[in-house]
Protein backbone atom coordinates (compact mmCIF):
# COMPACT_ATOMS: atom_id res chain seq x y z
CA UNK A 1 0.00 0.00 0.00
CA UNK A 2 1.63 3.52 -1.32
CA UNK A 3 1.22 5.90 1.71
CA UNK A 4 0.89 9.95 0.35
CA UNK A 5 4.41 11.88 0.75
CA UNK A 6 2.98 13.97 3.70
CA UNK A 7 1.79 11.01 5.51
CA UNK A 8 5.70 9.23 6.05
CA UNK A 9 6.68 10.01 9.21
CA UNK A 10 9.71 12.21 10.13
CA UNK A 11 9.51 13.91 6.06
CA UNK A 12 7.55 16.56 6.88
CA UNK A 13 10.12 17.56 10.01
CA UNK A 14 13.23 17.01 7.45
CA UNK A 15 11.81 18.90 4.45
CA UNK A 16 11.56 21.76 7.09
CA UNK A 17 15.14 21.38 8.32
CA UNK A 18 16.35 21.61 5.20
CA UNK A 19 14.35 24.66 4.90
CA UNK A 20 15.52 26.46 7.88
CA UNK A 21 19.12 25.71 7.05
CA UNK A 22 19.07 26.37 3.16
CA UNK A 23 17.32 30.12 5.05
CA UNK A 24 20.10 30.22 7.65
CA UNK A 25 22.96 29.78 4.73
CA UNK A 26 20.65 32.45 2.11
CA UNK A 27 20.92 34.81 5.44
CA UNK A 28 24.51 34.24 6.85
CA UNK A 29 24.87 37.86 7.59
CA UNK A 30 21.77 38.52 9.57
CA UNK A 31 22.43 34.81 11.36
CA UNK A 32 25.81 36.17 12.44
CA UNK A 33 24.38 39.60 13.78
CA UNK A 34 21.76 38.41 15.70
CA UNK A 35 23.69 35.78 17.46
CA UNK A 36 26.39 38.39 18.24
CA UNK A 37 23.05 40.67 19.52
CA UNK A 38 22.65 37.63 22.08
CA UNK A 39 25.90 37.24 23.07
CA UNK A 40 26.26 41.06 23.75
CA UNK A 41 22.79 40.96 26.04
CA UNK A 42 23.91 37.18 27.30
CA UNK A 43 27.35 39.07 28.73
CA UNK A 44 27.35 42.58 27.99
CA UNK A 45 24.10 43.83 29.99
CA UNK A 46 25.62 42.24 33.17
CA UNK A 47 29.60 43.34 33.06
CA UNK A 48 28.43 46.70 31.93
CA UNK A 49 25.92 46.72 34.94
CA UNK A 50 28.48 45.55 37.21
CA UNK A 51 31.18 47.92 35.79
CA UNK A 52 28.65 51.02 37.12
CA UNK A 53 27.93 48.90 40.16
CA UNK A 54 32.06 49.32 40.94
CA UNK A 55 32.74 52.76 38.74
CA UNK A 56 29.76 53.94 41.92
CA UNK A 57 31.87 52.49 44.51
CA UNK A 58 34.93 54.08 43.59
CA UNK A 59 32.96 57.28 43.17
CA UNK A 60 31.40 57.07 46.48
CA UNK A 61 35.19 56.53 47.87
CA UNK A 62 36.35 59.25 46.54
CA UNK A 63 33.63 61.50 47.74
CA UNK A 64 33.92 59.94 51.01
CA UNK A 65 37.97 61.28 50.91
CA UNK A 66 37.11 64.55 49.70
CA UNK A 67 34.42 65.00 52.65
CA UNK A 68 37.26 63.85 55.06
CA UNK A 69 39.76 66.02 53.61
CA UNK A 70 37.40 68.97 54.19
CA UNK A 71 36.50 68.33 57.87
CA UNK A 72 40.19 67.40 58.82
CA UNK A 73 41.83 69.66 61.47
CA UNK A 74 44.51 72.06 60.42
CA UNK A 75 47.68 72.67 62.42
CA UNK A 76 50.73 74.11 61.33
CA UNK A 77 53.07 71.57 63.02
CA UNK A 78 51.28 68.40 63.08
CA UNK A 79 48.61 68.27 60.66
CA UNK A 80 47.08 66.39 59.09
CA UNK A 81 46.91 69.31 57.04
CA UNK A 82 49.34 72.74 57.67
CA UNK A 83 46.78 75.35 56.04
CA UNK A 84 43.04 75.53 54.88
CA UNK A 85 45.16 76.29 51.14
CA UNK A 86 46.40 72.94 51.53
CA UNK A 87 43.56 71.33 52.89
CA UNK A 88 40.88 72.41 50.55
CA UNK A 89 44.04 71.68 47.48
CA UNK A 90 43.23 68.17 48.29
CA UNK A 91 39.94 68.12 48.37
CA UNK A 92 39.46 69.67 45.43
CA UNK A 93 41.74 66.95 43.88
CA UNK A 94 39.55 64.12 45.04
CA UNK A 95 36.86 65.92 43.45
CA UNK A 96 38.14 66.44 40.24
CA UNK A 97 38.84 63.20 39.76
CA UNK A 98 35.63 61.90 40.40
CA UNK A 99 34.14 64.55 37.58
CA UNK A 100 37.08 62.94 35.91
CA UNK A 101 37.04 59.32 35.85
CA UNK A 102 32.94 59.19 36.85
CA UNK A 103 31.12 61.64 35.68
CA UNK A 104 28.16 59.48 34.91
CA UNK A 105 27.55 58.36 38.64
CA UNK A 106 25.16 59.56 40.82
CA UNK A 107 28.23 60.61 43.49
CA UNK A 108 29.49 63.03 40.83
CA UNK A 109 26.53 65.75 41.17
CA UNK A 110 27.48 65.75 44.36
CA UNK A 111 31.19 66.20 43.62
CA UNK A 112 30.35 69.25 41.34
CA UNK A 113 28.93 71.13 44.05
CA UNK A 114 31.88 70.83 46.61
CA UNK A 115 34.37 71.35 43.86
CA UNK A 116 32.59 74.37 43.75
CA UNK A 117 32.93 75.25 47.31
CA UNK A 118 36.68 74.39 47.11
CA UNK A 119 37.32 76.35 44.33
CA UNK A 120 35.85 79.45 46.17
CA UNK A 121 37.50 78.39 49.11
CA UNK A 122 40.96 78.89 47.07
CA UNK A 123 39.66 82.10 45.24
CA UNK A 124 39.35 80.76 42.20
CA UNK A 125 35.81 82.93 41.93
CA UNK A 126 35.36 82.53 37.87
CA UNK A 127 36.12 78.81 38.16
CA UNK A 128 33.76 78.60 41.16
CA UNK A 129 30.92 80.33 39.79
CA UNK A 130 31.25 78.00 37.00
CA UNK A 131 31.16 74.91 38.97
CA UNK A 132 28.63 76.11 41.41
CA UNK A 133 26.76 76.57 37.69
CA UNK A 134 26.92 73.38 37.17
CA UNK A 135 26.20 72.16 39.95
CA UNK A 136 22.67 73.96 40.33
CA UNK A 137 21.60 72.32 37.73
CA UNK A 138 22.63 68.79 38.32
CA UNK A 139 20.83 69.25 41.79
CA UNK A 140 18.22 71.60 41.03
CA UNK A 141 15.19 71.28 43.19
CA UNK A 142 17.36 69.87 46.13
CA UNK A 143 18.71 71.89 49.27
CA UNK A 144 22.63 71.43 47.61
CA UNK A 145 20.97 73.10 44.22
CA UNK A 146 19.63 76.05 46.23
CA UNK A 147 22.94 76.61 47.98
CA UNK A 148 24.62 76.09 44.72
CA UNK A 149 22.60 78.63 43.19
CA UNK A 150 23.21 80.58 45.96
CA UNK A 151 27.09 80.29 45.40
CA UNK A 152 26.75 82.08 42.49
CA UNK A 153 26.33 85.11 44.09
CA UNK A 154 28.66 84.95 46.57
CA UNK A 155 30.94 84.42 43.48
CA UNK A 156 29.79 87.55 42.26
CA UNK A 157 30.23 89.68 45.37
CA UNK A 158 34.07 88.50 45.95
CA UNK A 159 34.16 89.87 42.74
CA UNK A 160 33.05 93.44 43.37
CA UNK A 161 30.39 92.40 41.05
CA UNK A 162 27.45 93.86 43.26
CA UNK A 163 24.27 94.92 40.60
CA UNK A 164 25.03 91.34 39.23
CA UNK A 165 25.12 89.92 42.34
CA UNK A 166 21.83 91.89 43.70
CA UNK A 167 20.33 90.77 40.41
CA UNK A 168 21.05 87.05 40.78
CA UNK A 169 19.84 87.08 44.51
CA UNK A 170 16.55 88.95 43.78
CA UNK A 171 15.70 86.26 40.94
CA UNK A 172 17.00 83.47 43.46
CA UNK A 173 14.04 85.02 46.22
CA UNK A 174 11.17 85.54 43.32
CA UNK A 175 11.94 81.42 42.05
CA UNK A 176 12.73 79.78 45.04
CA UNK A 177 10.37 82.22 48.10
CA UNK A 178 10.36 79.00 49.97
CA UNK A 179 14.08 77.54 50.38
CA UNK A 180 15.29 77.46 53.28
CA UNK A 181 17.71 79.23 52.68
CA UNK A 182 15.89 82.40 51.59
CA UNK A 183 16.61 84.13 54.98
CA UNK A 184 20.63 83.46 54.15
CA UNK A 185 20.24 85.28 50.95
CA UNK A 186 18.04 88.13 52.18
CA UNK A 187 20.84 88.85 54.96
CA UNK A 188 23.51 88.47 52.55
CA UNK A 189 21.20 90.79 50.04
CA UNK A 190 20.83 93.42 52.54
CA UNK A 191 24.49 93.35 52.67
CA UNK A 192 24.74 94.02 49.03
CA UNK A 193 22.08 96.99 48.80
CA UNK A 194 24.30 98.66 51.34
CA UNK A 195 27.30 98.30 49.51
CA UNK A 196 25.37 99.99 46.64
CA UNK A 197 23.51 102.67 48.85
CA UNK A 198 20.04 101.01 49.01
CA UNK A 199 19.85 101.36 52.55
CA UNK A 200 15.88 101.11 52.67
CA UNK A 201 15.88 98.23 50.59
CA UNK A 202 18.54 96.60 53.10
CA UNK A 203 16.21 97.34 55.90
CA UNK A 204 13.64 96.10 54.34
CA UNK A 205 15.51 92.82 53.67
CA UNK A 206 16.88 92.63 57.41
CA UNK A 207 13.15 93.44 58.86
CA UNK A 208 11.92 90.36 57.22
CA UNK A 209 14.50 87.84 58.14
CA UNK A 210 13.87 89.37 62.19
CA UNK A 211 10.01 88.74 61.70
CA UNK A 212 10.11 85.60 59.54
CA UNK A 213 12.79 83.50 61.09
CA UNK A 214 12.83 85.57 64.55
CA UNK A 215 13.78 81.81 66.65
CA UNK A 216 16.90 81.47 63.98
CA UNK A 217 20.32 82.24 64.31
CA UNK A 218 19.62 84.46 60.64
CA UNK A 219 16.76 85.51 62.52
CA UNK A 220 19.04 87.17 65.60
CA UNK A 221 21.81 88.02 63.24
CA UNK A 222 19.02 90.08 61.92
CA UNK A 223 18.00 92.21 64.85
CA UNK A 224 21.68 92.39 65.48
CA UNK A 225 22.02 94.46 62.50
CA UNK A 226 18.91 96.77 62.83
CA UNK A 227 19.72 97.52 65.78
CA UNK A 228 23.06 98.95 64.56
CA UNK A 229 21.98 100.26 61.49
CA UNK A 230 19.48 102.20 63.72
CA UNK A 231 22.26 103.07 66.42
Amino acid sequence: MSHPINAIPGLHSKNSLEKSIDWAKAHQQWVAVAGFAVLLIAFGVPYYLSSRAQDEKKAQDELSLGQYYLQSRIDPQNGPFKSAVERDQHALQAFQEILDKYSGTPASKLAKFYTAKCQFNLGQYQQAYGSFETAAEALKDTPLGDESFFGKVLCLAAQNQVPQAITLSETFLKSYPDSFIGPQVRLNLSDLYLKNKEQAKALEQLNWVAQKAQDSNWGKEAQRRLKALKS
